[in-house]
């Protein structure tokens, strides 16, 4: 597989959507009673503002680098050639991730990142196929019949 630039979307839990939705709902509501538009005017701004963010982390792969979007306006640049290690996490820590379902990328000596790819076995195999090096350490899938 040749190095040409490939995005990958983050994966949004619909927990984490549903209780932003929530919370704007809520303030909405109670600002809308009290009749004060400009606050409910903001608080539409900052719902959208957040939603943006939200769904637009990215993963691309880009010659010899991995581009961490997050922010709209922050790239965390990695050398796939320094990547060791991807271990499958439901780490709870603040990262570059929308979901739980969550990758931990090691790579020079003791740096870490959190990522949450839609497709993680696609991302996980075109870093493979960049640097055949790097270790994967996914957990164990229950069986049907277990």
């Amino acid at each position: 597989m040749d190095a040409e630039y490939v995005r990958y979307k983050s994966k949004v839990d619909l927990w984490l959507f549903l209780l932003i939705l929530l919370n704007f709902l809520a303030v909405f509501y109670f600002l809308s009673k009290e009749w004060s538009w400009i606050a409910a005017i903001i608080n539409v701004g900052v719902m959208g503002s957040i939603l943006y963010l939200l769904f637009n982390i990215s993963y691309d792969t880009k010659g010899e680098d991995l581009l961490v979007n997050y922010a709209a306006f922050y790239q965390k640049r990695i050398k796939i050639s320094a990547i060791n290690r991807i271990k499958e996490t439901r780490s709870p820590l603040g990262a570059p991730a929308a979901s739980l379902d969550r990758l931990e990328i090691w790579y020079n000596t003791h740096s870490s990142i959190l990522v949450s790819p839609k497709d993680k076995i696609g991302f996980i195999e075109h870093l493979k196929a960049l640097s055949p090096k790097i270790e994967v350490q996914m957990k164990k899938q229950k069986q049907k019949n277990d």
